[in-house]
């Protein structure tokens, strides 16, 4: 599965590459903001095709999540996929995880980092610092699941729910 970021793009670029070469993404990149390039090649460069439906070849890495309770839930999750989509597809019930679907409104995807994997990652954006100056258990190594996107570097790792949750919205 392609992660829900680049599903439109991804569709729209399909119907344009349909029965054509390659030779039209270089044009299409010029459109493309700059920071989805690199995971929209990734997963252009996945796809094969077969008759006329594309195929998308998904590489998987293991992590581990330490829900509230302290119960640990070890899953298969695609790459480039964010975390708030790993707990959706696996159906872990996590109590109110992500209840804005991913806008950055509400901060109930607050998780928790080891150090070493915490320092691999992508600085936050502002709005995500924003909203995780309203959560619960804030840590130097918190960050907003729906914001960060799953690697190959993050195969193994283990991330931890706080134990308690806030609801920015009922700010």
């Amino acid at each position: 599965m392609i992660s829900r970021k680049c599903i439109g793009l991804y569709a729209s670029m399909l119907k344009s590459l349909s029965r054509t070469q390659c030779s039209g993404v270089a044009r299409m990149h010029q459109q493309v903001k700059r920071s989805e390039v690199s995971a929209l090649c990734r997963s252009l460069l996945r796809v094969r095709t077969f008759h006329s439906s594309p195929i998308v070849a998904q590489d998987k890495i293991t992590i581990n999540l330490i829900d509230r309770k302290g119960k640990k839930h070890t899953v298969q999750a695609n790459i480039d996929d964010t975390i708030l989509d790993v707990v959706l597809d696996k159906e872990l019930n996590f109590e109110s995880f992500g209840v804005c679907e991913g806008t950055v409104s509400c901060s109930t995807c607050h998780v928790v980092f080891s150090e070493d994997v915490y320092s691999k990652l992508e600085e936050p954006l502002m709005d995500e610092m924003d909203m995780l100056d309203l959560a619960c258990g804030l840590t130097e190594t918190s960050r907003l699941g729906c914001q960060v996107y799953l690697t190959e570097e993050m195969d193994g790792m283990t991330v931890t729910l706080p134990r308690e949750i806030t609801d920015a919205r009922e700010i």
